[in-house]
């Protein structure tokens, strides 16, 4: 790769990495699509696994190739012995279903964006940016609600002094309320990776993460009174802000001599933490758009904080160095000790997920194409913190994945893998999202840092 490439290179992760707040911020105001459940906790997740192992079943936490980044392991970015800079793009469709009302829609984001460095032989250090969690959801219901009366003593009562509040026409007995409830945003994960050979079978990391970012949600009444329309509004804003910490280690075993066959076993351990977090509240009353009282904020920049409970990683795995891996994983996330800016625990419960993969590379030192390609498969089951009802929800997926070699020398790579799946069930009450997510990547390798010899 030419000084210009690497330049470029060099100048596009340190622009993304400048812009991160703005980027991030616009992008997961998109989401992946309208979800219920992103209205519980902090949202949805979008997980840690890049497009390599994310088309193996999320897993992979024990073993790293070493031509792409893993970032389900600091750990493993050791394994890296080439400049890698990884960026990926996720997009989602799904289809919801609650009793007899379907939706369908889609969505898409910026998934991550990495660079790893080779400080020495035996250590690396790496950079990332992605989106943490996303909030994504509207709900709207309606119903009649009786005593046209009381709304004009509700508006006279939250009036300011001096504003003459209109009288309300005669009351049919019934007025038609119209109940909607959203949310958007999300909260973005920037980090540093230190990652460390230790003797010859063993590496650790350290990922320290800075999380900001921040979430609204409305909660709005829209009264259908004849000759006028009332819309009573209460929004609510919360920044988040703080820095978190991820540690990890793997292990491989050697079982055939050469190199032909190693056990690889690892594992990661996140220590729960709280966001630091601030909140406002403004409430709002407005007829025909048009002010009725003036906006009023309930409370300006309250503190409090966003507890996330600690999470565990294992996993084991064989590999057959450039023919094949086939990795288990195992991760749990105690939830019930999850607790909101309000100190709720929003009903969450501990989950636990298996993750299983394999990745196949038909013959590395072939010089036809398609035998450089790496194909894989994967498998992820587990249960979601949620709960309706007295029933947990369920998510379950299958996914295939392809890296294909490009560029002179087959030195980069373009990933893709496709996930589909199902979360929660029909039923009483319940709510059942069938997706498929597309993840893309694009991986670019180079010696830098690289002392020149001359024979």
């Amino acid at each position: 790769m030419s000084l210009y490439s690497r330049i470029g290179i060099l100048t596009l992760a340190i622009t993304l990495g400048w812009s991160c707040s703005d980027l991030t911020s616009k992008l997961n105001a998109q989401g992946l699509g309208n979800s219920p459940y992103s209205s519980l906790g902090m949202g949805e997740f979008y997980g840690d696994a890049y497009s390599d192992n994310a088309g193996m079943g999320q897993s992979g936490v024990s073993t790293s190739t070493g031509f792409q980044i893993n970032n389900l392991n600091p750990a493993l970015w050791v394994r890296n012995r080439f400049t890698t800079l990884d960026i990926g793009l996720i997009g989602q469709y799904k289809e919801i279903v609650s009793g007899a009302k379907k939706q369908g829609n889609a969505g898409g984001n910026l998934a991550y964006v990495a660079l790893s460095f080779p400080i020495s032989p035996k250590w690396a250090l790496g950079i990332s940016l992605k989106p943490y969690t996303f909030v994504d959801y509207e709900n709207t219901s309606s119903r009649n609600v009786s005593g046209a009366p009381d709304i004009n003593d509700y508006i006279k009562n939250y009036a300011t002094s001096g504003t003459v509040t209109p009288d309300l026409p005669p009351g049919p007995g019934v007025i038609d309320a119209q109940y909607v409830v959203s949310g958007k945003g999300g909260i973005n994960k920037a980090s540093i990776t230190n990652s460390f050979q230790i003797g010859k079978y063993l590496s650790v990391g350290l990922e320290t993460s800075y999380f900001f970012g921040n979430v609204r949600k409305a909660s709005e009444v829209s009264l259908g009174i004849p000759g006028a329309n009332y819309v009573v509004s209460l929004n609510e804003r919360s920044t988040y802000s703080d820095i978190a910490f991820r540690g990890g280690a793997a292990l491989r075993i050697p079982i055939k001599k050469d190199n032909k066959l190693n056990l690889n076993l690892g594992g990661t351990y996140s220590f729960s933490t709280t966001i630091n977090a601030t909140q406002t509240t403004s409430f709002e009353l407005t007829q025909s758009g048009f002010n009725v009282v003036d906006p009023d904020t309930l409370q300006n920049n309250l503190s409090g904080g966003l507890k996330i409970p600690e999470q565990f990683q294992v996993g084991a795995s064989l590999e057959w160095p450039f023919k094949m891996i086939v990795s288990v994983d195992y991760n749990h996330q105690s939830w019930s000790n999850y607790r909101n800016f309000s100190n709720s625990n929003d009903n969450l419960k501990d989950v636990g997920r298996f993750n299983v993969g394999l990745e196949y590379l038909p013959r590395f030192s072939s010089l036809n194409y398609f035998d450089l390609v790496r194909y894989r498969i994967g498998f992820s089951h587990g249960k979601t913190p949620y709960t309706i009802g007295k029933n947990d929800v369920n998510d379950t997926n299958v996914s295939i994945g392809f890296t294909f070699p490009m560029g002179r020398g087959y030195q980069n790579f373009l990933s893709l893998a496709l996930v589909g799946g199902q979360r929660g069930n029909t039923g009483a009450g319940m709510i059942r999202e069938r997706y498929g997510r597309a993840v893309l990547g694009i991986t670019l390798l180079d010696r830098w840092f690289v002392k020149q010899k001359i024979d």
